[in-house]
Formats: C-alpha cells, structure tokens, sequence
C-alpha cells in the first residue's frame, strides 16, 4: 500500500527530473490528437461573417470611384459645369469689349485702326436711318472700330453688349431685318459662317457709302458682333477678322 510519504517522495523525484521528461506514449497520443482533430472555427466564422459585410459596401466604393472618375473626365474633357442644361451661357461684360473688338492694341499686323466709337453712336451706327427704332432698355454698351480706311473701302470690327442672351438674341434678330428688307436691303447668303450661337453673312450696297459690301453678323451669349468689309476688300480679311473676334469672345 502506497503511504503518504511514497507520494511525496515520488512528486518530489518529477519536480527533480522537470516536466520536460514525458512517457512516450503520451508524446505519441498528443501527435495523433493534433493530425486527427479538426480545428474550431470560433476565429473563421467572424471573418466570413466580415467578409461578406464588406462585399456590398466595397461595391459601393467602386461604383463612387467610377462616378467620380467619370465627372472628372467630363470636367476635363469639357470644361462645362454639372448640371441639367448643359454649361450655362458665359456672360461677357464691357470690361471685355476691347479684348474682343479689334483696337489698335490688339489687331493683327497689317491692320490698322484708324476709328474708334463707343456707347450709344457706336450701336447705332449699323442701322438704317429710317428704319424701326431700336430698343435700348437692355442695352449695356457698344464699340467699333474702322480699320485700314480709305477713300475705296476698308473694314469694320463691332460688337453690341446686353444684358442678358435673350436680349442679345432680340437685338441679333433686329439687326438681320435691318440688313435685309427691313433695312438695308442686303442679300443674305444661303451659307451660314458658323460663328458663335447663331450667325449670318450678307452682301450688297449699304451704309450709304459703297455698292459692295459684305458683313458677317452672329451673337455669342450677351454679345453681338459684326465683322464688315466695304469698297474694295478681301473676303478672306473680313473672314479672319470674324473668327478672331469670335474666338475671343468663346
């Protein structure tokens, strides 16, 4: 029979020996045990559980990214403003009219300017004498410019500010009446010059000056312009006169 100081004696003898010493067949069962058993799944379930969370939101994050990356290329590629309607209509001011109208500090060599008139005169001036009076509640201010004047010809670089680009679209529409039958008399031309929102071209006697004549008229918002050539000139000039007004007004 095992006493009790047996025991003691044999704990003491192990605590000696240090827990490192273990039968055979327990190293050997602890082996199978770690082979043959299968791991909890307390850890992977969380895990699936969060995985499955983030699918959806990353989706959303995807969608955002295209969305931003699609506003982006829209912005760069146009320029233009979100928004329903398109870009809205820039609004140009008198501060821009003589960066627009060609004056003696911006004309191009072999241009030169030899008149200048602003305001009120300055508006008037393209428009028949005994024709329909014109409004003037919403007009802003005007400028116009003689160019390479002579006793044989020369040209005309104008623009007419309003408020707003419905009263331009008024005013543009008054100044093709007052060219045409209305007015002057002119022949539109069947080809549009394509300039800025709406535009038009008209030949013949004018102005109470010349026989020949040739006016390119066209509106960009608030603005509208005129590119004329009287007497004797180069259509090519009054053309290139045009599309450099209107690529300043753009």
């Amino acid at each position: 029979m095992t006493t009790e100081r047996d025991l003691d004696r044999t704990l003491d003898r192990w605590m000696d020996d240090g827990p490192s010493i273990v039968a055979d067949r327990v190293i050997a069962a602890a082996l199978t045990d770690v082979h043959t058993t299968r791991q909890r799944g307390a850890r992977w379930a969380p895990l699936k559980e969060l995985f499955m969370t983030m699918k959806p939101a990353a989706t959303l994050v995807a969608i955002a990214a295209v969305a931003v990356l699609g506003i982006a290329a829209y912005r760069f590629i146009l320029g233009g403003d979100i928004g329903m309607g398109g870009p809205p209509d820039r609004v140009l001011t008198a501060e821009d009219l003589p960066h627009i109208v060609l004056t003696a500090e911006n004309a191009p060599g072999g241009l030169t300017v030899d008149g200048t008139d602003d305001g009120a005169p300055a508006l008037v001036t393209p428009l028949h004498p005994v024709g329909p009076s014109f409004d003037m509640s919403a007009f802003v201010d005007a400028l116009i410019t003689n160019l390479n004047s002579a006793e044989t010809g020369g040209y005309v670089s104008y623009a007419a500010l309003f408020e707003t680009s419905a009263d331009a679209e008024g005013a543009y529409d008054f100044l093709v009446a007052e060219h045409t039958d209305a007015g002057w008399g002119m022949q539109r031309s069947s080809v549009d010059p394509e300039l800025g929102d709406e535009s038009a071209t008209f030949t013949g006697a004018a102005y109470d000056i010349f026989e020949r004549n040739e006016v390119h008229l066209w509106r960009v918002g608030n603005l509208v312009m005129a590119a004329v050539g009287v007497g004797d000139f180069d259509s090519d000039q009054v053309r290139s006169i045009a599309e450099l007004m209107d690529d300043r007004a753009q």
